[in-house]
């Protein structure tokens, strides 16, 4: 019982302190304002990996061979290094590859410093084998896909595919990857009985053409003047190698790669090759980065094949698959049309059982509670992906169903003869405690959730914390916003004032998602706030950071003059129809007759209780 007394008290200095519960909702609003300007919208969650890869490529060695002279040679060199938790190594015909598993608070950056050091400094491996790779791979989210094909060369696709590349590039986006484009390479054919006529090695050879095709620094030429000295290589075409010479004889007589054998140009036969409808075909995939936003990457790809498809040529066919942001924004607007579907669905069945205004305060705790789980959500650094918005869907109706049993008992306790305040703080104290339980109990079944470890922990792992997100939000309205509103909403209506309150939260909720929003990149903003967020900057580059805070907030308060002035109009107009007697056929009262029946009447319904013989 004390411990009623106790929740009774706090929900009661909401119930009749004249400004704490439209203080509290003010704070919440204008949290999730600002969390909203700032939250990215992606596919997936935010990955953080912790793996560093080392590839080490040996042409023509075996797996065995790859074992005992690579792998033995950099394992005991990178095995200790600080902050490895787990090492993998594998060899394969032609490489071998070491991947270090690095713990969950290590530092990426020293990691991948301390392990190229480390690297660096294994001098025992094979000398044909090319250079080490260390490689750490930073996340980056595939938005969509488009590949080039038609009746074109390798060649001409390849200068499409670099251009459009170049061109997304410069307009923002973060990384346009191929698949299907080969690297170029020069074959050089010599006949075998050359080979021993000449006394030449294919080692010899090679090294003849490598020292010719590649330009090195030579030094400075000193004198009044400062030059730099470089050693060009004759060029890159097949006709320049076939000039560089293989054999010089005493007598001056030059033997050359044309003179022995063919050249010819030629793409890697070993890489993948593309192919669509049976034409050649070149893939892009276009993918962000961690501080871009899905839509925005999605709305400028868009943009820019529009624009360029005139410029090509007419066969050249451009396909565009796998579109994440279709499949995000699909899920927002399911989000969207449930919650206003569960809005409509609440004001009409607690219109029908309860009254109006009761029904609108309850309706009015979904957004007001979704929009404090928007700010705790930006708070601890998640975003708007598909785990969080499944969650958020799957949690609407818990926001709900809490509204509504302290809505409802408020209402049954104001029907059996309470006071607006008692009945609002009665009505509260009484369901904490089942709400309170039914909350911890979906806790209890969501948080074991984040003990799941490696990547697909970290993408499971925006359900239970929008979970937990949303259950506080939802407790906060239920027990400190909603008792005071429903309590306000069963009194009768008083002769309509002016609210600086109400002015002075809509403006304030403008004003913040407004700076939020004119502080965001563009590549950020999602593309249905595009030219609100152009207009934005531009007037703060031209009015400077003071003046534009300064502009923004009269603009705010003005506008929230103006929407306070239309709540002024609406109820004045109702307390003016009250004060002609229809608030006498609405406001509430009990009375007891012989038998001890307590009688609660409204305009609306009554109900009957027994209370005992008196």
């Amino acid at each position: 019982m004390k411990r009623f007394d106790r929740v009774t008290s706090v929900a009661g200095f909401f119930v009749r302190h004249p400004n704490a519960a439209n203080l509290v909702m003010a704070m919440l609003i204008l949290f999730g304002a600002y969390g909203l300007a700032q939250l990215n919208t992606q596919f997936f969650p935010t990955i953080k990996t912790n793996r560093i890869t080392i590839s080490v490529i040996w042409p023509g060695a075996s797996a065995e061979d790859g074992e005992a002279n690579i792998l033995q040679a950099l394992e005991p060199a990178v095995r200790f290094i600080d902050g490895v938790d787990e090492v993998l190594s594998y060899a394969r015909e032609g490489s071998a590859t070491i991947q270090l598993e690095f713990t969950q608070t290590a530092d990426m950056q020293k990691a991948l410093s301390d392990v190229e050091q480390a690297v660096t400094g294994v001098t025992t491996l094979p000398e044909d084998a090319e250079t080490p790779t260390v490689a750490f791979r930073e996340f980056y989210d595939r938005v969509a896909r488009i590949a080039l094909t038609g009746s074109f060369s390798e060649d001409a696709l390849k200068v499409f595919a670099r251009k459009i590349r170049d061109d997304l590039i410069a307009r923002g986006i973060d990384q346009v990857t191929f698949s299907g484009m080969r690297d170029e390479e020069y074959v050089v054919q010599i006949p075998e009985r050359e080979m021993r006529r000449l006394d030449l090695t294919v080692a010899g050879v090679s090294e003849s053409i490598a020292e010719n095709t590649r330009d090195l620094p030579s030094g400075n030429l000193e004198g009044a003047v400062e030059k730099q000295i470089r050693t060009l290589s004759e060029g890159k075409r097949p006709e320049d190698i076939g000039r560089i010479d293989v054999k010089t004889f005493p007598t001056g007589e030059k033997i050359r790669v044309r003179d022995i054998g063919t050249v010819t140009r030629e793409f890697d036969k070993d890489q993948t090759r593309g192919f669509s409808d049976g034409e050649r075909a070149i893939e892009l995939t276009i993918s962000r980065a961690v501080s871009a936003d899905t839509l925005k990457t999605a709305e400028i790809l868009d943009t820019y094949l529009e624009e360029i498809r005139p410029q090509l040529p007419a066969s050249l066919k451009i396909v565009k698959y796998e579109i994440r942001a279709d499949v995000l924004m699909g899920r927002i607007n399911l989000l969207l049309e449930n919650g206003l579907s569960g809005l409509i669905l609440v004001v009409l069945v607690l219109y029908v059982f309860l009254n109006a205004r009761i029904a609108l305060w309850v309706a009015a705790g979904i957004p007001v509670a979704m929009m404090a789980t928007v700010g705790v959500m930006w708070m601890t650094g998640q975003t708007i992906n598909m785990m969080s918005l499944f969650a958020l869907i799957m949690m609407l109706g818990i926001i709900v169903d809490d509204a509504i049993v302290v809505g409802e008992h408020t209402a049954t306790r104001f029907a059996l003869g309470d006071s607006a305040e008692d009945a609002a703080e009665n009505g509260a104290g009484r369901m904490v405690a089942p709400v309170v339980a039914a909350s911890l109990t979906t806790v209890a079944a969501f948080m074991p959730i984040l003990l799941v470890r490696d990547v697909i922990g970290q993408i499971m792992s925006a359900i239970p914390l929008v979970v937990v997100a949303v259950l506080i939000a939802s407790l906060i309205e239920c027990f400190l916003v909603l008792p005071g509103h429903l309590a306000h909403s069963l009194k009768p209506r008083p002769r309509a004032v002016w609210s600086w309150w109400r002015q002075g939260i809509i403006a304030a909720a403008l004003a913040l998602f407004t700076m939020g929003l004119a502080t965001r990149p563009d590549i950020e903003v999602v593309p249905y706030l595009d030219a609100p967020a152009d207009l934005l900057r531009a007037w703060k580059a031209s009015l400077g950071e003071i003046g534009f805070d300064a502009a923004v907030i009269i603009a705010a308060f003005a506008v929230g003059g103006l929407i306070e002035f239309g709540f002024f109009l609406l109820w004045g107009r109702k307390s003016k129809d009250a004060s002609t007697g229809k608030a006498a056929g609405s406001a509430r009262h009990s009375t007891r007759d012989s038998r001890g029946f307590v009688t609660a009447r409204s305009a609306r319904w009554s109900r009957h209780r027994f209370a005992g013989a008196t």
